[in-house]
């Protein structure tokens, strides 16, 4: 399409550009005009030539038109070219009469270029640009009201030409892919009349074909349908179970912690609006941990589960009960008349809890502590109460009188006091009040200290240092142990990296079974020796033995991706606990430690004891630590036993930071305990 409007196209354009010289003489340089006419009559001459070989090559070859078209192209650019050079050679030297030509002659040609040059929207307005914009501009800049005018009328030319130039090149791509199109439908057409004689044959076959697979998509239709409504079932029952196992106890099928303390919000809000009364019982069980070191945890278990039904039968039916966690148990009962209903009702439940209970490992007795709190006469939340509740079992089991005992007025300075001070621990936690110190572990063959264990500070202002005995338990009640342990992780590393020595020592940091149990500890880990740059190696993480009573399915895999990744796991506060070798043997640890008792009482009646548990460790692979080591006696002792590690006053007192970092730049191991294995170094 573009060859075949070019012939009139180079024809008009050499016309125009000499009309244009014509009008011109007189006016501007003669060398000037001569040089430009013949410098685009040579290009249209080459133009010309270049269609003529077009249209006589064209029938004999078949090509893409790819090098014709940038040949086309190039001719055009050239030319515009040579058009915007005449006003911006000559247009100030011509007369207004002469300035008027050539604007009505750069139009025409520019308005002739959106037919001629169609086919190309891209060329069409380059074309029409080159034209009409230069001498536009060059009006506009002239003085005058007719150059304005005359400068106006070429930008509004040449909006309506470039508009122009895309509609007609939008008619003139129809004008092909419809040619095209028609040219495809009548080769198709021939096609198809060809293959309809053929069709026809096959007509009947394919009609069978077709009969024969609608029945065969039927019946997978059908199928489909029975296998998406069987999955969707699944999915649904899968929903179930899933809320169920959020909202109850996977061992008993009681409710959770969770379940019970909503119901209890709502049970509250039905007591208030009806002024009813509520009780919460706290029910813990007496001597539970036995049946778990004595029979394992399996049989621990069945005994939960028995448990669990007798209290279920003995209960009315709209009592809320729930397994609170470990061996305790909490129980709503709405709408009492006194507060003698809710005394009688701990009675019934300790009398059948008192019952033997039969399992396959032989028969095991136990009672229960029950605290009771009402409301609203001890507390008008959820919180309030099972605290309450609580706390009165608690000062049950310290008075030892009685197996249940009811919240009164003389607890709630105990519960106020443990208030504040989980509100205090809170404060502490977040505002970084909290101190952290060191005690060296010293290797029992070397004398010299490969661990450093942290132990963390609470100076209490108008109270002094609170015992961690009492906060550290508080702070897992309170739900703080998380932060806490964050905490002191964090800033054990960072004191860690910090110790002098071509060959620091290694940083031991408490965790508890709630921190395992969140399910967090391994990301945290991490998150501090990479903070702090402290390789796995030099960390470990003691573990007391409340690890036993906590859900092994968490804490088992918790502990192997943490020793997987090279932190080292004790085991403290050995024997003292829930612990069983069957437990040890499953549990991911690298050391037990001894505790202080035993220490104390070396001489007299623990010796054996200790004995023992040196021997279970060289069993399993393990290294033992002793620790709350004062006398050079004991050290001796334990040393004699096999004890391969010591910690204790007698090598060095609590060290805060700074002290931590002094005592291990200054020591010097200059004091030997002879022992019956060796010498050790203090």
């Amino acid at each position: 399409m573009l060859y075949r409007h070019a012939v009139g196209s180079v024809l008009v354009s050499l016309f125009a550009s000499s009309g244009l010289a014509f009008v011109s003489i007189g006016h501007v340089s003669s060398l000037r005009l001569e040089s430009w006419w013949l410098l685009i009559a040579s290009v249209l001459l080459l133009r010309g030539l270049d269609v003529l070989h077009f249209h006589r090559v064209r029938a004999s070859r078949l090509r893409s038109g790819r090098i014709e078209i940038q040949r086309f192209a190039l001719g055009v650019i050239v030319t515009a070219a040579l058009w915007a050079a005449f006003p911006l050679s000559f247009l100030r030297e011509l007369n207004q009469t002469g300035r008027a030509c050539t604007a009505i002659v750069l139009c025409g040609m520019a308005g002739g270029s959106a037919t001629v040059l169609a086919p190309s929207k891209t060329l069409s307005s380059f074309f029409c640009a080159f034209l009409v914009l230069p001498a536009s501009v060059l009006f506009l800049l002239f003085p005058g009201s007719e150059n304005t005018f005359l400068g106006l009328l070429g930008c509004g030319f040449f909006g309506i030409m470039y508009a122009s130039s895309r509609l007609t090149n939008r008619a003139a791509m129809t004008a092909i892919r419809l040619s095209r199109a028609n040219e495809a439908l009548l080769a198709a057409m021939e096609d198809e009349r060809q293959r309809t004689e053929t069709a026809n044959v096959e007509l009947k076959r394919a009609k069978s074909a077709l009969s024969e697979a609608n029945q065969s998509l039927e019946t997978r239709i059908r199928a489909r349908t029975a296998d998406l409504e069987k999955e969707m079932g699944e999915k649904e029952r899968y929903a179930k179970e899933l809320a169920l196992l959020a909202s109850t106890d996977a061992l008993t099928g009681l409710c959770n912690r969770v379940t019970l303390t909503r119901r209890l919000s709502s049970a509250l809000a039905v007591a208030e609006a009806h002024g009813q009364s509520l009780a919460v019982l706290f029910l813990d069980l007496e001597k539970f941990k036995e049946v778990n070191d004595l029979m394992g945890h399996l049989a621990g278990d069945r005994v939960l589960q028995v448990v669990a039904q007798r209290l279920l039968h003995r209960l009315p039916p709209h009592v809320q009960l729930a397994r609170w966690g470990g061996d305790e148990f909490v129980i709503a009962l709405a709408g009492l008349d006194t507060a003698g209903t809710a005394v009688d009702l701990a009675s019934n439940l300790n009398r059948c809890l008192s019952d033997p209970i039969e399992i396959e490992s032989g028969v095991v007795k136990i009672d229960a502590t029950i605290g009771i709190a009402l409301y609203p006469d001890h507390g008008r939340t959820e919180s309030d109460l099972i605290r309450a509740a609580d706390m009165a079992m608690y000062a049950s089991k310290e008075e030892k009188r009685s197996k249940i005992r009811l919240f009164d007025p003389t607890l709630s300075g105990q519960l106020t006091k443990r208030r504040m001070l989980e509100r205090a621990l809170r404060e502490a936690i977040d505002n970084g009040s909290l101190e952290i110190a060191f005690q060296p572990v010293i290797a029992a063959s070397t004398g010299e200290c490969e661990t450093l264990e942290a132990l963390v500070r609470w100076n209490y202002p108008g109270r002094g240092y609170v015992s961690p005995a009492e906060f550290i338990p508080l702070a897992e009640r309170s739900g703080e142990i998380g932060p806490l342990g964050r905490w002191v992780l964090v800033k054990a590393c960072q004191e860690a990296v910090s110790w002098p020595g071509r060959k620091p020592p290694s940083v031991s940091v408490n965790v508890s079974a709630v921190q395992i149990e969140s399910g967090t500890l391994p990301m945290d880990v991490a998150a501090a020796l990479r903070d702090a740059a402290l390789p796995s190696s030099r960390l470990r993480l003691e573990l007391t033995e409340s690890v036993f009573a906590g859900d092994r399915r968490h804490i088992i895999p918790a502990l192997n991706a943490l020793r997987d990744s090279g932190v080292r796991i004790s085991l403290d506060d050995f024997g003292t606990g829930f612990s069983c070798l069957a437990d040890l043997r499953r549990l991911p640890v690298d050391h037990l430690k001894i505790d202080k008792s035993f220490v104390e009482s070396i001489h007299t009646d623990s010796a054996p004891i200790v004995s023992a548990i040196v021997t279970t460790a060289q069993a399993f692979g393990l290294e033992v630590v002793a620790e709350g080591v004062e006398t050079t006696a004991q050290a001796e002792k334990l040393v004699g036993l096999g004890v391969h590690y010591l910690q204790g006053y007698l090598f060095s007192d609590i060290l805060l930071p700074d002290a931590a970092r002094a005592w291990l730049r200054d020591r010097n191991p200059a004091i030997h305990f002879k022992t019956a294995a060796g010498a050790i170094g203090s």
